[in-house]
């Protein structure tokens, strides 16, 4: 009998949410002000380091590189 390869599934994040508010912001921020698109955009980027760094620290336990 062969085993079955293992499905590894990601662990649930808010990343993705924080990432679409950052997004939804900078849509605002082009009909309202700039400033608004501003932090929309920083929120974007920190959701997009913090969202990538989960990632790599979930493949470093698992032993993926």
């Amino acid at each position: 009998m062969e085993k079955k390869p293992e499905i590894h599934m990601p662990a649930p994040s808010f990343w993705p949410i924080v990432l679409a508010a950052g997004m939804a912001l900078m849509a605002v921020g082009l009909v309202s002000s700039i400033l608004v698109s501003i932090v929309g955009l920083v929120i974007l980027l920190v959701a997009v380091a913090g969202w990538t760094m989960e990632n790599r620290a979930a493949g470093q336990e698992h032993g993926d590189e």
